[in-house]
């Protein structure tokens, strides 16, 4: 077990490192206090016990998990013992609003019980875990979950039956590394957008004409032709999702330099008016998704009023996933279904 524990160990270390090259979301460092209820069968007391975890992020939400806790129980058995438990996770996070997620995922347990008088000191199977994270601020949040372990079969148990433990957590956790833009819990406010102009008054109705003498009837005009359709909008700048920090709206300064190209469009054609499209990919709910493409439009709208482009030149509009540039079905259609256009009315 001592072997598995540090093989698992060496991968959390290695997975942070990576995270931290790629400057991906910061590393999650929290404590928790537990109550246990162990299994009919072991014959083990309930117990209560305080633990630990690191979470890494791997990929978007994603993350690798390694939890340790202890506790203290008793029977007639075995007499009285601690048990110490490591669980190595993967996790999927799924946002909710505000910063909160709700997260799922699974694993490998081992446990280790110390002062065992029948000397059946380890455990290991596997385990399931569910709960939601709270943001408190960029910087901290509060953790509620639940655990379930199945050993299969069980050392506490003289017959070696299968069975399952659960525990309920509570805990706090802080976020460390990134910047506070990149923090899972980081909420972008959007800038309300200008109030639209009010309507021209009102022109009092022109008097009536005086009656004049009927004309004679005169053969009908042909009917004019029909009006040429408008042109299409024309695109005239693109950025992908990688100027965003991580499932945020905020800008990066790579974000801020690319859109100098636009900048510079629009200063140089003061008469001309646009609309900022933000689009996503398919991953997340129809709302979130809608949400997140909005918040990153009027971001680099906002961006721009703060260049010296005019307000009233511009508008913003969120499409989510409901325009996608490519398949979604794939890691590179969905890079470039992650962008905001920027068209010339």
């Amino acid at each position: 077990m001592r072997r598995s524990i540090t093989a698992m160990a060496f991968v959390i270390l290695a997975a942070s490192s990576l995270a931290a090259q790629q400057r991906v979301l910061p590393v999650e460092v929290g404590v928790f206090g537990q109550f246990t209820k162990f299994d009919d069968v072991t014959k083990l007391d309930n117990a209560a016990g305080f633990g630990g975890l690191v979470s890494v992020p791997v990929l978007r939400r994603f993350h690798l998990q390694y939890e340790a806790d202890f506790g203290s129980t008793k029977s007639t058995r075995v007499g009285d013992l601690t048990a110490l438990n490591h669980r190595f996770d993967i996790v999927y996070h799924v946002p909710i609003r505000d910063g909160h997620t709700f997260f799922v995922g699974g694993g490998w347990t081992g446990s280790q019980y110390k002062t065992d008088t029948t000397y059946n000191q380890y455990d290991s199977g596997a385990n399931a875990t569910i709960g939601v994270r709270w943001c408190v601020n960029t910087n901290w949040a509060v953790r509620t979950s639940g655990v379930m372990d199945f050993k299969d079969p069980s050392d506490q148990v003289p017959t070696g039956d299968r069975t399952q433990t659960l525990s309920l957590r509570a805990g706090i956790s802080r976020f460390f590394g990134g910047k506070p833009a990149q923090s899972p819990c980081a909420v972008v406010v959007p800038t309300p957008a200008p109030a639209p102009a009010p309507p021209p008054a009102a022109l009092a109705p022109a008097p009536a004409p005086k009656a004049e003498p009927k004309p004679e009837p005169v053969a009908a005009p042909a009917p004019a032709p029909a009006p040429a359709p408008a042109p299409k909008p024309r695109e005239i700048f693109r950025m992908t999702g990688v100027y965003f920090a991580f499932d945020q709206a905020a800008l990066t300064q790579a974000g801020k330099d690319t859109l100098e190209a636009a900048v510079k469009y629009l200063s140089a054609n003061p008469g001309s008016k646009v609309e900022i499209r933000g689009h996503t990919d398919n991953i997340g709910t129809d709302e979130y998704n809608r949400s997140l493409s909005d918040r990153r439009a009027t971001t680099v709208m906002t961006y721009l009023r703060t260049r010296g482009i005019d307000a009233s030149r511009m508008s913003a509009k969120g499409f989510g996933e409901s325009e996608p540039a490519a398949d979604n079905g794939t890691s590179s259609g969905r890079a470039q279904n992650r962008r905001v256009v920027i068209v010339e009315l």
